[in-house]
């Protein structure tokens, strides 16, 4: 399965659910991305959409900037072997 998260579309418009990340329910909750099963022999492909209250869309958010300003550990960017 993959998570894939929407972050160059438009702000989506709030709606009342649970937050996939927190597990709260009855929150303002927007639709962030999807969870995603490709198809294949005997299995079907499914896409289930993702909801989070603005709080762990922030938090979502922050992880997916690091994750992109630094992919590895300076030493291994370095080019060294350990």
């Amino acid at each position: 399965m993959n998570v894939r998260l929407r972050t160059d579309e438009a702000p989506a418009i709030p709606a009342m659910g649970a937050c996939f990340m927190c597990q709260r329910d009855y929150l303002a909750v927007v639709a962030i991305g999807d969870l995603t099963r490709n198809g294949g022999p005997g299995h079907e492909a499914i896409e289930i959409p993702l909801y989070a209250c603005r709080a762990c869309e922030g938090r979502l958010r922050l992880l997916l900037s690091d994750a992109l300003r630094s992919p590895g550990r300076p030493y291994v960017l370095a080019g060294h072997p350990h």
